[in-house]
């Protein structure tokens, strides 16, 4: 088995990313809660629509911090295998400053497979981004993020898992190609791992609650952001 093909490794190469990176210095730690709508519509056998929509709070769930709207289309190359292209308007809710909103163009491959019961898939997302920041110039960067997921259904059946439990495991890590300096200087920007317990409601929706782990590696110090995630997944087809 490839490793291309393997979660498990997959997850374990991409989790000891920030570990190699980390500072003596502790991290900042914050409490936050996140909630999420992802989406994936069929237009025809070829072209479909996908989103999703994020609204995330501050440290101790003082209030919203960040709105994200990220709508694109797809196309489906083979079974399996689909590439989009969309934007993505990321707006950030400052409490001792003004606000601030984030514009970005972003193309993606995801491949999903299956490995016996699980079911597989992994992104490769570059984006362009056109950063805003209240007082100061804006700040133009290219990132490229590495996503891989797999779902276990926990009941026992030889067929198509159309409902019940299930759980998640995924990782993602961000690679900044260019405006370093200006951002948090080094290569690597973040990492996020994440497990939760879903339940498929029907063959078009799951919905899951889940702990993320965001390490940001930030310019002087980094952050470590424990998040309660609870997300809605929808399928048209």
């Amino acid at each position: 088995m490839s490793l291309m093909r393997s979660p498990l490794c997959l997850a374990l190469l991409l989790v000891t990313l920030p570990m190699l990176a980390a500072r003596a210095e502790s991290p900042i730690i914050q409490q936050t809660g996140w909630a999420a709508w992802f989406n994936n519509a069929a237009i025809n056998e070829h072209f479909g629509i996908v989103s999703d929509v994020q609204l995330r709070s501050r440290d101790e769930w003082a209030g919203p911090r960040n709105l994200l709207i990220r709508p694109g289309l797809s196309w489906y190359v083979k079974p399996g295998q689909t590439l989009s292209a969309g934007y993505a308007y990321i707006g950030t809710f400052n409490r001792d400053a003004e606000d601030a909103v984030e514009h970005r163009i972003w193309q993606q491959w995801v491949s999903s497979y299956r490995i016996e019961r699980l079911s597989v898939s992994q992104r490769f997302r570059l984006e362009q981004r056109f950063i805003g920041r209240p007082g100061a110039p804006d700040i133009y960067s290219d990132r490229f993020r590495w996503f891989a997921r797999a779902q276990l259904p926990l009941s026992a059946s030889n067929g198509a898992f159309t409902k019940g439990a299930f759980l998640a495991f995924q990782n993602e890590a961000m690679v900044n190609l260019s405006g370093r300096d200006a951002l948090n200087a080094p290569l690597f920007d973040q990492n996020r791992a994440y497990i939760a317990y879903g339940w498929r409601l029907n063959k078009t929706a799951d919905i899951e609650i889940g702990y993320l782990n965001q390490w940001i590696n930030g310019k002087n110090r980094d952050t470590v952001n424990h998040v309660l995630q609870v997300a809605l997944y929808t399928f048209f087809r």
